[in-house]
């Protein structure tokens, strides 16, 4: 009998001991926490001052799931489907468009606090002048020209009905698919195009020929249309994979002077606060670099088209649009004529 109990208490004592253990274990543990989120592969980190979002869920995200559907970011009424754009959008009281996911500074897929980029924010500010609200769907656009066919970026998005414009494209000339799709570019609302920007020695610099006379390596994306105008012109250059490289050798001083896409200057600027260098003072991109951004709609809907025309209009000439541009701090040039 002693013997049993004396099994027991021994047993009970390796229990506490145990139990002792474990609770000791878990005062030790860091609480755990949610990585940061991405969407579409990309962290979501431009802020501009705004506060964090909430936890992201994408099963329940509307805006995230609407980006993997066939079908537009809100019901349109049986009797409104079949009728001109302009003629739905007055009678719902929303605008229907689509963009890329994250084509920042220009669109993302933005939620509470977030800016939603400079392209979705001019769209908002037109619907606002008439009390209509703005639904966005999402597409990839890095398949306008295939894989399949020219535009399968419009077969998925305005071409199915799923939006009435779509975003986020540069008038470049090789839009050979516009007419074939039936497509057209609205008026163009600003330009984009390389720009020269500068650090250290090379500060002084406010042209590629001031670089040229210096002696200095300009970097530049590779395989890029600046690459091939800074060899055609006899500039001396470094290449790097992609703007960001561009970026992340100027912050490493590989290199005091490159030329970045105008959109980059944004996205470096929240990437790296103690970046150095600035863009060159005064400095406007060659005619060579430089193109129109515009918004596409149907051919067929004139009466759309003109309305966002007329809108674009009235915001270059009352600086809105430059106001929207460099608050995302890109610098904005105006519409090459």
């Amino acid at each position: 009998m002693r013997s049993a109990i004396r099994r027991a208490g021994l047993l009970l004592a390796a229990l506490a001991g145990a139990a002792a253990a474990l609770i000791a274990a878990a005062q030790d543990l860091e609480v755990f926490e949610l990585e940061p989120e991405f969407v579409y592969g990309k962290n979501r980190g431009p802020k501009l001052g705004y506060t964090p979002p909430e936890v992201f869920d994408p099963l329940s995200d509307r805006l995230y799931q609407s980006g993997h559907r066939d079908y537009p970011p809100v019901g349109i009424p049986v009797e409104l489907r079949e009728v001109d754009a302009m003629t739905r959008i007055k009678a719902m009281g929303r605008i229907i468009a689509c963009a890329d996911g994250w084509f920042w500074p220009f669109s993302r897929t933005a939620r509470k606090n977030e800016p939603a980029g400079i392209e979705i924010e001019l769209l908002q500010a037109i619907a606002s002048k008439h009390g209509w609200d703005v639904s966005m769907g999402w597409v990839n656009m890095a398949t306008r020209f295939g894989p399949g066919s020219p535009g399968a970026a419009y077969d998925r998005s305005i071409k199915k009905g799923r939006c009435d414009i779509v975003m986020g494209l540069t008038v470049s000339g090789d839009d050979h698919h516009m007419e074939p799709n039936n497509l057209s570019f609205t008026r163009p609302f600003m330009s984009t195009g390389f720009v020269l920007v500068t650090q250290g020695p090379a500060r002084p610099a406010t042209s590629l020929g001031d670089l040229k006379k210096m002696g200095m390596k300009v970097g530049v994306p590779a395989y890029s249309p600046m690459s091939e105008y800074a060899e055609a012109n006899g500039i001396p250059y470094s290449t790097f994979f992609q703007n960001y490289q561009v970026i992340d050798a100027l912050v490493r001083k590989e290199v005091n002077a490159a030329m970045l896409w105008s959109g980059a200057i944004s996205q470096a600027r929240l990437d790296h606060p103690e970046a150095e260098f600035q863009l060159a003072k005064g400095y406007v991109p060659v005619p060579e670099m430089r193109w129109n951004s515009a918004w596409v709609v149907k051919t067929e809907e004139a009466e759309l088209k003109q309305f966002i025309d007329s809108a674009f209009e009235e915001m270059l000439k009352n600086g809105e649009i430059k106001r929207i541009v460099e608050r995302y701090g890109m610098p904005f040039y105006p519409p090459v004529e």
